[in-house]
């Protein structure tokens, strides 16, 4: 979901932004306004996919450790980043001033961050009014995507990333799987504890969810733990997996901002809809 002004833009040069967060990036792609460098670049269709990168933003290497010295040499006038980089927040400072955005981790849900952070960038990038539109149409293909998600109206459904072979992050309160489903009308059938960033790390033998439950998972897969799964007497023997309700969920980005939520819908209402991706 791609946004262009709705007219002619006051002449002058544009604000030389850089994004040192994938979900923030995604928000100044969404607004027309794509940062001038991100970090890990050849990862971003690896945990981001959608919306796709465009050509010429420039790599700050990996994401816990920026090369400071292509930093320099961007001459940003802005830095964009979240908490998770408070430590090297000095670093950063000394390039250019820092703009740090909550929107997950806080302990509580991430919409309304989502959405503080998207008129936040709106603002930043003198576009106001596309932020606006972005937060609306957002709004609008979720809660459409939940009137057409068929089998999921009324089949709860979990998300969980394999840890290891013994252990699984399930993802409930306070993630944006959560704050989706809710907007949707789906029941999250994990109502566990979570941690800040929504998420509750678990033995496999905690996940025995009761009742009728379609599970998601997705990558990063460690090796060899789907085929050793295939040989576990306790995963084949969970209610999901004997109903053969286990489904590899498409690349998103689980902590990011709004094309995250409308992508997660929109393969939602697909699989509900479809019976599969």
């Amino acid at each position: 979901m791609l946004l262009q002004p709705e007219g002619a833009r006051a002449a002058g040069k544009a604000k030389r932004i850089v994004s040192l967060d994938y979900g923030l990036a995604q928000t100044m792609i969404a607004l027309g306004e794509p940062p001038i460098a991100i970090p890990a670049v050849p990862d971003w269709k690896t945990w981001v996919l959608e919306p796709p990168l465009p050509a010429g933003v420039a790599n700050l290497g990996s994401m816990l450790e920026i090369n400071m010295e292509v930093l320099q040499q961007l001459e940003p006038d802005l830095i964009l980043t979240t908490p998770y980089l408070e430590a090297s927040r000095h670093l950063f400072e000394r390039v250019a001033p820092v703009e740090v955005l909550p929107v997950h981790a806080t302990g509580t849900p991430p919409w309304p961050h989502i959405l503080a952070a998207t008129r936040r960038i709106g603002t930043l990038l003198e576009r106001e009014s596309e932020a606006e539109r972005l937060i609306a149409q957002s709004e609008e293909t979720i809660v459409q995507a939940g009137a057409r998600s068929g089998r999921l109206r009324d089949m709860p459904c979990f998300f969980v990333n394999f840890y290891d072979l013994y252990h699984v992050r399930v993802y409930g309160r306070n993630s944006l799987y959560q704050d989706v489903l809710d907007r949707m009308g789906i029941a999250n059938a994990w109502q566990g504890e979570t941690n800040a960033w929504g998420f509750s790390l678990i033995g496999i033998e905690d996940l025995d969810i009761g009742g009728d439950a379609e599970m998601f998972y997705f990558d990063p897969v460690p090796p060899d733990v789907l085929a050793a799964l295939g040989r576990s007497p306790l995963w084949q023997n969970m209610p999901f997996v004997r109903s053969g309700q286990v489904a590899h969920f498409p690349t998103v980005l689980m902590f990011g901002t709004l094309p995250s939520a409308t992508r997660i819908a929109t393969l939602l209402a697909d699989f509900g809809s479809n019976d599969g991706f």
